[in-house]
């Protein structure tokens, strides 16, 4: 008997700090920080005001209230009023830097003070397993694309489309006879990826600053883009943390004729490929961004010496990266970019640590 699927246990070893968002930034009403970071129920709590505190906020959203600005009025009022363990929605640990920038930056007409968490389910931050998914994919496009010449070559002016269905062998003619992806025909159909929710203390609100090459003095400078943003623990910033998720791959779906994946994908999709492809990808890219971003520069020893602490870091592995920050490099079709078009920046946490690095482990597959 044929087997229907297979279900694998995959480890996670986060070698530098990763984030993943849903798109939304919290303002500094949404939350308060103080020993640590409490996202707030700021509503619940307004409902709850009376007496003295609820005329004051009350002359804080109307016009006679004239002393300071409205809003830096507003931030102090909900800082220094709210009663964190009682309505606190979330909590998460946060560095000195956040700290000393929120108490520089609070009371300031012109700070916006936006933060960007990661993304949660039930209040829990977890890694959807279809950012995973992603980043498996664009390592076996790249794979593929090796030995097809014809995406390679090709002057198509929807490159990126044909050359993903081109790969996958999922192109149709529409009905004025041009090549169209058909989802129909996406070998990925059959790869399902659970996802991966993060332990207790898993995360930080950090500063990450980004920084350029100087092309005339050779130094690696800050840009002036700053950002606070909630990232994973990881080996290089000292705490070190795992998880673990499971990717399903169909045999069924990659088989059946009425499916209509090319059957190519029967034998080149399993875990082993997959992670090798992976590791061979996710390893070119760090070679190529320490290339365009830290060759013939100046004061980056301490950014070098965290590269090559990544590379140690997934020996006995596959290296793996995906997330806010990973750069172009690390998620495009690598022989159809343009020559020298990326690398020119990166964000760094604390200023050494590029973002979005992951060691892979395979622990064990069940036939079902």
């Amino acid at each position: 008997m044929s087997r229907r699927s297979e279900t694998y246990r995959i480890k996670a070893d986060i070698l530098t700090p990763l984030h993943i968002g849903d798109g939304t930034d919290l303002e500094p009403l949404d939350y308060v920080i103080s020993d640590r970071f409490y996202k707030v129920k700021l509503g619940e709590w307004l409902s709850t005001l009376q007496g003295e505190k609820l005329a004051e906020f009350k002359r804080l959203t109307t016009r006679e209230y004239k002393k300071t600005s409205i809003l830096v009025a507003l931030r102090r009022f909900v800082r220094e009023g709210i009663d964190t363990a009682r309505f606190a929605e979330w909590v998460a640990e946060v560095d000195d830097s956040v700290k000393e920038s929120y108490e520089a930056r609070s009371e300031s007409e012109t700070s916006k003070l936006t933060v960007s968490p990661f993304t949660r389910t039930n209040s829990i931050p977890f890694i959807p397993g279809s950012s995973i998914k992603g980043a498996f994919r664009t390592a076996y496009l790249n794979r593929l694309c090796k030995t097809n010449e014809r995406v390679r070559r090709s002057g198509h002016k929807k490159r990126a489309d044909f050359a993903e269905g081109e790969l996958l062998r999922a192109l149709v003619k529409d009905k004025d006879g041009k090549d169209i992806f058909s989802i129909d025909k996406d070998p990925f159909r059959a790869v399902k990826i659970r996802d991966a929710i993060l332990p207790e203390g898993a995360t930080v609100f950090t500063e990450t600053v980004n920084h350029r090459r100087n092309g005339r003095t050779g130094f690696i400078e800050p840009t002036g883009i700053k950002t606070i943003t909630e990232v994973t623990h990881s080996v290089l910033t000292g705490e070190e943390l795992s998880i673990e998720f499971e990717m399903i791959i169909d045999h069924k779906v990659l088989s059946e004729a009425r499916s209509g994946i090319d059957r190519m994908h029967k034998k080149r999709m399993n875990i082993h490929s997959m992670l090798e492809a992976c590791n061979s990808f996710y390893s070119e890219a760090l070679n190529e961004e320490m290339e365009r971003f830290l060759n013939n520069t100046r004061n980056t020893d301490r950014i070098k010496e965290a590269y090559r602490r990544v590379i140690n870091g997934a020996s006995g592995g596959y290296l793996f990266r995906l997330g806010w920050g990973s750069g172009l490099i690390s998620m495009t079709l690598r022989e159809l970019r343009v020559a020298n078009k990326y690398g020119k920046s990166k964000h760094l946490v604390n200023g050494i640590c590029p973002m979005g690095f992951v060691k892979l482990t395979h622990i064990n597959g069940n036939d079902v």
